[in-house]
């Protein structure tokens, strides 16, 4: 179950409430069987809310982990299944998780596979989260600097998403999110497309959050439900990711780390470059890579890389999951709404790219 609205104080104490069956006056935030997970950030700003709406969490139920990227590895899992098994969590509990992409993607793999698999809920924080991370049923952590490499496809059995954390988020955090929704408005189309060339809402205005909060868990939604385990139709959601996760990977490699969302603007920039000469439909892409570095100029730092980091880059890239045997395949975009999964492309044309973007951010 997917909820999105604005009275999440209501529909989540209710559904708590439905799932362990309340009767008596004790307040169900302490159940001995829920556990909730959060960041350290969203433990700061946003965990004394979710407290308020369950009536008192007792403090051994709460477990803050490292905000990003530093939260997705072995060690910091294995400090999850400790706190479950101190607590003595069995198969009937339920772990809550309270955050960003990184910690809905850690806390749904470790609810994924601590015992086999206990049910878990999200509640994203970020805008990256709300659109992306916490629909879809991905969990995962790194291995090393490689993304996503350990992971399982379990979904959430209720997802709670309100515009109303976006004003605790800074400026950095919202565009991490919107390239994920710039790429959503690329596989629609349409005013979708036309939406995210326009200025980015405050987050004050709720109301224009909530509709583009909709339209992107629907598109995301549909093609989830389609092709769950991903053996098709969902490799159109990785869009710029190829080259994007290749950037964020190199980054982490080099120790100046970069948000996921700017790695995946620039990629999906550098895709549509790559695309142009593979498409039925060359003046159509060439229109659509305009458009969006035009977007992505205005908006996303550049990523500044030479010719020498090339090789480390192609090391990332062919090690990307979506890739078969030798053979590089990517997700590109020929127009807005066009789009096409497991298209070939040769190890030298991807250099190439890569080279030009080096030529045109000197």
């Amino acid at each position: 179950m997917i909820w999105c609205g604005l009275d999440i104080a209501t529909e989540f104490s209710e559904a708590l409430s439905s799932r362990f069956d309340t009767v008596s006056e004790t307040p169900v935030g302490s159940k001995p069987d829920i556990f909730f997970l959060c960041s350290e950030s969203t433990h700061a700003l946003c965990l004394s809310f979710i407290d308020d709406c369950v009536g008192g969490i007792p403090e051994s139920h709460i477990l803050a982990i490292p905000d990003g990227e530093d939260a997705k590895n072995l060690t910091v899992c294995e400090t999850i299944y400790s706190w479950l098994q101190n607590n003595q969590a069995q198969r009937h509990s339920l772990l809550i998780n309270i955050g960003g992409g990184a910690l809905c993607d850690v806390g749904g793999f470790c609810a994924s596979t601590y015992l086999r698999g206990i049910e878990f809920w999200n509640i994203p924080t970020t805008l990256l989260a709300m659109v992306d991370a916490s629909v879809g049923g991905k969990t995962g952590i790194n291995l090393g600097h490689y993304k996503n490499y350990i992971g399982t496809f379990t979904q959430a059995t209720h997802i709670f998403i309100t515009p109303h954390w976006l004003k605790t988020l800074p400026p950095a955090e919202i565009l991490s999110g919107w390239a994920e929704v710039i790429k959503h408005a690329i596989l629609l189309g349409g005013k979708a497309w036309a939406q995210v060339q326009q200025p980015i809402p405050n987050t004050n205005d709720h109301q224009a959050w909530l509709s583009i909060l909709e339209w992107n868990i629907k598109i995301k939604s549909r093609i989830v439900n389609a092709d769950f385990e991903e053996k098709g139709e969902r490799k159109l959601l990785n869009l710029g990711h190829s080259i994007g996760h290749a950037l964020e990977s190199w980054s982490l490699d080099q120790g100046t780390p970069i948000p996921h969302g700017n790695a995946v603007a620039w990629g999906l920039v550098i895709e549509t470059a790559l695309a142009i000469d593979l498409s039925p439909l060359k003046e159509d892409t060439k229109s659509l890579h305009e458009q969006l570095s035009a977007i992505v100029k205005r908006l996303f730092i550049p990523i500044h890389f030479t010719q020498d980091n090339i090789a480390a880059l192609m090391n990332f890239i062919k090690a990307d999951k979506k890739n078969q045997q030798n053979n590089l395949l990517f997700s590109l975009a020929y127009a807005p709404g066009n789009c096409q999964f497991n298209i070939a492309v040769s190890p030298e044309d991807v250099i190439q790219i890569l080279n030009d973007y080096v030529g045109q951010a000197d």
